[in-house]
């Protein structure tokens, strides 16, 4: 790409910075890449194009997979390039995966400039930070449809909903969303979170959770069902053991639950954890 201010690479030791210290004062798109990819080449006109035509709205940090790609598919999830994720306030707000068309990255972005509504957002959550906790989500609804092209609207919705525990409210919220806003990161964990909680809420016993894997060892459902009561019980290493099992008996159940169950669980874990290096490996054997 040619010089732009706008325009930067990042590596490993530097991407805490350049993309999760920017994105703390306007949009971040990344540009995961790799020379070996045809896609990426065609990519690059296009998001430079953009860089030039919104003048510093956003940044564009490029990512080369060629040179980093443990860090990229082991630290950022990235599992095929071109892959564009957009960070705002240290989140991963949208990806596009794929050399998708102009109409797309245009809309990536424009999704995520600051909008007038964001100083109202502001004041729905200072609302519900004083207790006025119906009003604030009656706020946010409001403001959710006074201004659909804002997405932190509806993520903080939802994040409130959650904290709430009001997760039926909060399921069938998610479900009137656009599909783009569904897949943010986001908003998948706390999706995931939701339905853990409410597959562990029975009256089953532990032990009878357990029998029944047992005497089903190529059942699904209740691998399921005990590796949400482990995850509600802080048993991590147990939970993902039985979401790796899922995994390989049918992936796509309950719309990738397990899959999408082992990347929030990793999520829970510190990075100084020894079960987390051991299961992102776990994880990528068994989905390779």
């Amino acid at each position: 790409m040619a010089e732009n201010r706008h325009i930067v690479d990042a590596a490993p030791e530097n991407f805490a910075e350049l993309v999760l210290g920017n994105s703390m004062r306007g949009p971040v798109m990344v540009n995961f890449w790799s020379a070996k990819a045809g896609p990426c080449l065609k990519l690059w006109p296009l998001l430079e194009k953009l860089v030039n035509e919104y003048s510093g709205r956003f940044l564009l940090v490029n990512f080369n997979t060629d040179k980093y790609l443990d860090f990229a598919r082991r630290e950022l999830a990235v599992a095929s390039v071109p892959t564009v994720k957009m960070y705002y306030q240290q989140q991963v707000m949208d990806v596009i995966h794929g050399a998708e068309s102009e109409t797309s990255f245009r809309n990536m972005i424009e999704r995520h400039l600051p909008r007038p509504s964001d100083p109202l957002l502001v004041d729905a959550v200072k609302q519900y930070e004083t207790q006025s906790v119906d009003a604030a989500l009656q706020q946010l609804r409001q403001l959710h449809d006074s201004d659909r092209d804002n997405p932190r609207i509806p993520l903080t919705l939802v994040k409130l909903l959650f904290r709430e525990g009001r997760l039926d409210e909060m399921l069938d919220f998610i479900s009137t969303l656009p599909t783009a806003l569904q897949r943010n990161e986001d908003m998948i964990r706390l999706w995931t979170h939701a339905q853990l909680i409410r597959a562990a809420d029975t009256n089953e016993t532990l032990a009878s959770l357990q029998q029944a894997v047992a005497d089903s060892p190529d059942a699904v459902t209740p691998k399921y069902h005990l590796a949400a009561r482990y995850l509600v019980n802080d048993r991590l290493t147990d939970c993902m053991d039985l979401f790796l099992d899922i995994i390989r008996l049918d992936r796509s159940f309950k719309d990738d639950i397990a899959v999408k169950g082992m990347v929030a669980v990793l999520g829970m874990l510190g990075d100084d954890d020894p079960a987390l290096k051991k299961y992102r490996q776990k994880m990528l054997d068994v989905m390779s």
